[in-house]
């Protein structure tokens, strides 16, 4: 047998081991970044749920609670709808200045490094 078709097969054999690999490993990031973003996301997303529903239910439930007068026409209803107000911008601010800072630099980077594996296979 001809010792260059060996070298040949041997490249092509590693070659395929090292797609197989960072084809894995791409995997495991994706995957990684999924479980940081959801360990973020979903307590967020429980603590502004929980405290929209139980201001919602202090309205319904205690309207006796809701029409007690803080400063001439402005009452613990106004205020609670107005703490809604600050909680949506609250929580939007938060999530973008935690995505902006943490979880965007990550996915630029596995996005970066999927697509030179993506070349890596197209070149070989």
């Amino acid at each position: 047998m001809d010792p260059t078709l060996l070298g040949d097969l041997e490249f092509a054999r590693l070659e395929a081991a090292r797609q197989h690999n960072s084809v894995a490993s791409l995997s495991t990031l994706t995957s990684q970044l999924a479980t940081h973003r959801n360990r973020f996301v979903w307590p967020l997303l429980f603590v502004s749920l929980g405290i929209y529903f139980a201001l919602l239910i202090s309205v319904l439930y205690l309207p006796s609670l809701m029409v007690i007068t803080f400063y001439d026409d402005i009452n613990v209803g106004l205020l609670a709808i107005f703490l809604q107000v600050v909680l949506t911008i609250g929580t939007f601010w938060f999530y973008c200045t935690w995505a902006a800072r943490i979880y965007d630099p990550a996915a630029a980077a596995l996005k970066r490094a999927a697509q030179s594996a993506s070349e890596g296979r197209r070149n070989a």
